[in-house]
């Protein structure tokens, strides 16, 4: 291990805060219609069409991507509520990300596209083995990838190689993260309405889940933001879940079949960031150093199974490159 005391406290006097959470959740299903849910009044409102059937979304600088089931991927401008772009690959877009300066688009199959959003061009491509893909999510250095397998796989930011990170007893549907918790949602069985969400620590995974809870939902759509998740289904009911109790608090009915919600601000965690709160700060510098000192996963920020002198240095380039 090639590090001091000196260096790790070098990390922490870069912190620099650079973020915001937002409060509306843009949602859209088989209908290519884009609705929102603002979670601070519970009103649900139409924003404006599509055209196809929408399996996957993701926003980046002001731009709603949607990728529809026959792949087709619609640029959706979030200001006018306009689409203003679409192009074609092949892939029936189960999963969609942002990552970098590229779209990341899942298909089925268990295959990732790594797409330029201003050409539509397929730069590289890269099979995930294990498992299918039903949903994509981004935290703490790491792509992950979860599907019908029950299994999340993740890989390091920029790697192609997918290894075991956590597996649950459901159909894993969607994902999401919060300061320090991965939560894998889904259902037992193809076409089920009740679904669970199971509670994972995000830094180590494995196979065994620090809680459940229930949810009338078969969980295609989660979404975490100010504290609570946000889980959609077919049935176009939004379930607000306090994610600490597993208690519904509010039940929307958007009379829309969600295949797919983000906020509007986008996914608010990039590659430093290790709390999943948009800011690059203290904490996500003080976790990146435990988990270093630890030996856990996200500290090894190369992937190379060491913890050295090179994961300080990727660190600290992620965190300058900022959110």
């Amino acid at each position: 291990m090639i590090t001091t005391p000196r260096t790790l406290a070098t990390i922490a006097i870069l912190a620099a805060a650079q973020g915001a959470a937002g409060d509306t959740i843009l949602f859209a299903g088989s209908q290519g219609v884009v609705h929102e849910l603002d979670t601070d009044t519970g009103n649900v409102a139409f924003r404006g069409v599509c055209s196809g059937p929408v399996s996957s979304m993701t926003v980046h600088d002001g731009t709603l991507y949607l990728g529809d089931s026959n792949g087709v991927f619609y640029t959706y401008n979030i200001a006018t509520n306009l689409v203003n772009g679409a192009f074609i690959i092949d892939s029936d877009a189960s999963a969609m990300a942002w990552l970098g300066d590229h779209l990341v688009v899942a298909d089925s199959s268990g295959r990732l596209d790594y797409v330029n959003a201003d050409t539509g061009d397929v730069e590289h491509s890269t099979p995930v083995t294990n498992t299918d893909i039903t949903t994509i999510g981004l935290d703490a250095g790491g792509l992950f990838v979860g599907g019908h397998s029950s299994l999340a796989m993740r890989a390091h930011i920029g790697q192609d190689s997918f290894t075991f990170f956590a597996a649950c007893g459901s159909f894993v549907q969607s994902m999401a993260f919060d300061a320090d918790t991965m939560y894998l949602s889904g259902i037992t069985f193809a076409g089920a309405q009740q679904g669970t969400v199971y509670l994972f620590d995000k830094f180590e995974g494995g196979v065994n889940y620090a809680g459940t809870h229930a949810v009338d939902s078969d969980a295609n759509a989660t979404v975490a933001i100010d504290g609570m998740l946000y889980i959609g289904g077919t049935d176009g009911i939004i379930h607000e879940m306090d994610p600490d109790t597993g208690t519904i608090t509010r039940t929307f009915d958007t009379g829309i079949e969600i295949q797919a919600m983000i906020p509007e601000t986008g996914i608010i965690s990039c590659p430093a960031d290790y709390d999943a709160d948009g800011d690059l700060d203290f904490n996500d510098v003080s976790n990146f150093i435990n988990l270093y000192n630890n030996q856990l996963v996200p500290g090894d920020t190369n992937g190379d199974g060491l913890f050295d002198y090179f994961d300080i240095s990727r660190f600290l380039s992620f965190f300058n490159a900022g959110c």
